[in-house]
């Protein structure tokens, strides 16, 4: 078997498809034998093979000293059904010849249509999710997506953390009998064949990829040259990208810290989105634009269907200003022990001051209109973490309660229900608020929510969904193959 990629050149203003590769001898074909072309429209494929009845011959050229078999077709009744995609996959058999989709095109196609056609009938996307954590994006994520009319069910929830995942078992609303909860690293669970047979494709894929290593506390606490260079997730970007391969989502959504689009890893991600037939659009989203107090910034990337009529990146139509913190506080008692004098933390920013360091304390009142990022470990209350003053005594403070750090970022308290404060705050540290990512939800569901018009009125049409990714593709796909789209002569 020989399998190579060809452009459709052009040629006296028909399209040409042009083989005269050695390859066509081991296959069988010789100058002078008799062939016969036939389309398999169904399928979007030309069959070219050696028949008796053939009407057509293998034809020849001459190179140097060697006779070449050449086979050329040059009409659009015979290319019809392959011209949308501008490159084809040429495969050779013996005696026979198969000319198909270019097997990203072909996974494109297969991907769009699966997505619309659910759409079309009604049926609810599934979706999964890796580095799921305690499931605070996946439930923005779907809630965003119902508050528009998609509705979407959790086929997966990989997570390496047992107490996370163990925990969202108990309280997630996303977690279904037919949900497979995976406790193990992505990237040995990507690698189970069983389990990914059993959850098959899916229409929408999340990732909150780990940014250890991309974060400049990370960064700065391991002397790291680059954020690939961390042991436990600098690799990390791999495994999801095997996940993408493997479960060939229609939509995938990654987040992770500002600084990661800079990145080597997402540099490969995007490049490996645009090969493989996805649009890919990134945005920093800051979260106090969508009503939140804590100005918490984070990068979103989503990678989508052509078809897909996402333009500018999502906005907040529903949410006001933050209001104050006063609105969010619970009714600590003003002689509880949480209210502390902390003066070996004052005594600690005293010497940091002297020192020129940049560290400081950070104070809140119930009057405050925005609050410093609320860390995954804001529990330890470190010299830089913000704290409440007591409303009567300017020597007392204490940390925001578990509660307090979860309404910040729009959390619901039933997920974090039955976690202890130090878990809470972990979980909280490391989310997102759940305001952006609610905003996204709406974002993507509106569009997915008009593909169906957008695409063909009074139905869904194989040929328009095979062109708009063909279109997508066809650019890379020419600049591999060495040529321009679809013009100049081939042979």
């Amino acid at each position: 078997m020989d399998i190579s990629l060809r452009r459709l050149g052009l040629h006296r203003g028909a399209p040409r498809l042009y083989l005269d590769s050695p390859a066509l001898r081991r296959a069988g074909f010789e100058p002078g034998m008799p062939i016969r072309v036939t389309t398999d429209a169904a399928q979007a494929r030309l069959v070219i093979d050696l028949h008796a009845a053939g009407e057509r011959c293998v034809s020849r050229k001459q190179r140097g000293a060697v006779v070449l078999p050449v086979i050329d077709l040059n009409s659009s009744a015979d290319l019809n059904a392959v011209l949308p995609w501008g490159s084809v996959r040429v495969v050779l058999l013996t005696g026979c010849i198969h000319i198909l989709a270019v097997a990203s095109v072909a996974r494109s196609i297969e991907r769009a249509l699966r997505l619309f056609e659910r759409l079309k009938a009604g049926q609810a996307l599934r979706s999964a999710s890796i580095a799921f954590g305690a499931g605070i994006t996946s439930w923005a994520l779907h809630t965003g997506l119902s508050q528009v009319g998609v509705s979407s069910s959790l086929r997966l929830a990989n997570e390496m953390d047992p107490e996370w995942l163990d925990h969202s078992g108990r309280v997630h609303p996303l977690i279904q009998p037919d949900t497979a909860m995976v406790n193990a690293s992505m990237q040995d669970a990507v690698l189970d064949t069983w389990l990914l047979k059993r959850i098959g494709p899916v229409e929408v894929l999340e990732a909150g990829i780990p940014c250890s290593g991309a974060s400049r506390a990370g960064v700065s606490k391991l002397g790291l040259q680059r954020m690939e260079d961390h042991p436990l997730v600098g690799h990390l970007v791999a495994a999801v990208i095997q996940w993408i391969a493997a479960l060939q989502p229609a939509v995938f959504l990654a987040e992770n810290v500002p600084d990661y689009p800079h990145t080597a890893s997402a540099a490969i991600l995007r490049a490996w989105l645009r090969d493989a037939g996805y649009v890919v659009q990134e945005f920093v989203l800051d979260a106090s634009d969508f009503g939140s107090l804590e100005a918490r910034r984070r990068w979103f990337l989503v990678a989508h269907p052509p078809h897909l009529p996402l333009t500018q990146p999502p906005k907040s139509d529903e949410s006001g200003p933050a209001g104050c913190l006063a609105e969010v506080l619970d009714a600590v008692p003003l002689d509880d022990a949480s209210w502390r004098p902390v003066t070996y933390l004052k005594s600690k920013a005293e010497r940091d001051a002297d020192k020129g360091s940049g560290f400081a304390m950070q104070w809140l009142t119930p009057q405050a209109q925005k609050v410093p990022t609320l860390r995954k470990g804001y529990h330890k209350g470190g010299s830089t973490d913000p704290r409440l003053r007591h409303p009567h005594d300017e020597q007392l403070s204490r940390l925001l309660t578990p509660g307090e750090h979860a309404r910040i970022k729009g959390i619901p308290e039933a997920l974090l229900q039955g976690l202890s404060a130090t878990a809470v705050h972990q979980v909280c540290g490391q989310s997102v608020d759940t305001r952006v990512v609610l905003a996204i939800g709406r974002w993507l569901g509106q569009a997915l929510h008009d593909i169906p018009a957008a695409v063909v009125p009074g139905g869904l049409s194989t040929a328009v969904a095979t062109d708009a990714v063909a279109t997508a593709r066809g650019v890379w796909l020419s600049r591999m193959l060495g040529r321009g789209v679809g013009v100049g002569a081939a042979g």
